[in-house]
């Protein structure tokens, strides 16, 4: 049988082999070895050496055979809801630093919010030997967890809280219950929700209760027919918010999105209907996108650290594959409510208005 050292490249020379590497980055074979399989054990300058030797020869180690003889093929899948928000890109980027660093690669798929394909592109991540995964929130097919447990795959779950499953997230309850106190400190109970919710969107289906239970807490609601939940792009959210404010009684007078790009879509639609943000409505994001501080006005947000969040899925995970211990508590990404000039206080009719129905009220 050839070994890696007999074997020919298609090109017709002796493909180049861990001998060779080892000859010149003056290092032994054990070293290049450690250096390709678990380069946290070897000193920096005998790494930079064999890297170095590596890129000099062309030298691409041969997968198959290092995943044969260590039971794992470096490899961590991923299945993100999409790809072309900032709230996963940046996760991402920061996740696959980290993994890169580690030796690992990263296998990315896009369940575009469909929790049939989630499971689809899950059960191909395990079909192709991934040593670990990532997934996002905490609502999924129940027989996606029973293949995980089979392959015995530590998985991470991102931007929620589950109490049962490994998670990395934040409290999206207490998130909502923050931004609806800030709209009700500025008068503002006619609020509106514009988001993309599909079934398994628990974290935008628990900011929504955070605001209705912030909401309830000052005797007001949130009716049904001010939320639009089936809002994706900027353009959609844009359509959405033309529809809520030509309504001709109960507009609202603050709207909450989703996310950064679908307040871009509201602000532009209160400036086609001829509305002053902040003057005639608030409007909050979420997220705190790189635009988000630019745009007119600037837009009041949640900031979340998407970074960390990424960092430390990668970190659990590569733990979990090193026999390493990890926090017995899932842990908490930094959020924080960023106040910009989207919002204001609430129009002085809306205001009257309100204080007259309330007045009635503890009178009756």
């Amino acid at each position: 049988m050839a070994t890696e050292s007999d074997q020919q490249a298609a090109d017709g020379r002796a493909r180049v082999n861990v001998g060779d590497v080892a000859r010149l980055a003056g290092v032994s074979t054990a070293t290049v070895s450690r250096v390709l399989n678990h380069p946290e054990a070897v000193r920096a300058d005998k790494r930079e050496a064999v890297r170095q030797a590596c890129d000099a020869l062309g030298y691409v180690m041969n997968g198959a055979a290092r995943a044969l003889s260590l039971n794992r093929t470096f490899t961590i899948g991923a299945v993100v809801p999409t790809i072309e928000t900032q709230t996963f890109s940046r996760s991402l980027n920061a996740f696959q630093r980290r993994l890169h660093t580690a030796g690992y690669t990263l296998l990315l798929a896009s369940s575009d919010f469909d929790p049939a394909v989630e499971m689809e592109e899950v059960t191909k991540l395990l079909g192709h030997g991934v040593d670990a995964l990532m997934i996002v929130g905490r609502t999924h097919d129940p027989k996606m967890w029973e293949r995980i447990d089979q392959q015995r795959v530590p998985c991470i779950q991102i931007l929620a809280i589950d109490p049962q499953r490994p998670s990395i997230g934040y409290d999206n309850v207490a998130i909502g219950h923050l931004i609806a106190d800030h709209l009700m400190q500025l008068d503002h109970a006619d609020i509106g929700v514009i988001v993309g919710t599909p079934p398994t969107n628990d974290r935008v289906t628990d900011r929504i209760r955070g605001i209705r239970k912030r909401l309830a807490s000052g005797g007001f609601k949130l009716p049904a027919e001010r939320i639009v939940d089936d809002a994706f792009t900027l353009n959609e959210a844009r359509q959405a918010a033309l529809k809520m404010l030509s309504a001709t009684t109960g507009r609202p007078t603050a709207i909450v999105c989703g996310n950064d790009q679908l307040a871009f879509g509201v602000l532009l639609a209160a400036s086609a209907k001829g509305l002053k943000v902040p003057d005639d409505l608030s409007v909050v994001g979420f997220n705190n996108y790189d635009f988000a501080a630019h745009l007119a006005p600037p837009l009041t947000t949640v900031s979340v650290d998407l970074a960390q969040l990424g960092e430390q899925a990668a970190d659990y995970l590569l733990r979990c594959l090193d026999n390493l211990p990890h926090p017995a508590t899932s842990p908490r990404i930094e959020t924080a409510l960023i106040v910009r000039s989207s919002t204001g206080p609430a129009p002085v009719s809306a205001t009257g208005k309100r204080r007259q129905r309330t007045a009635r009220s503890t009178a009756a």
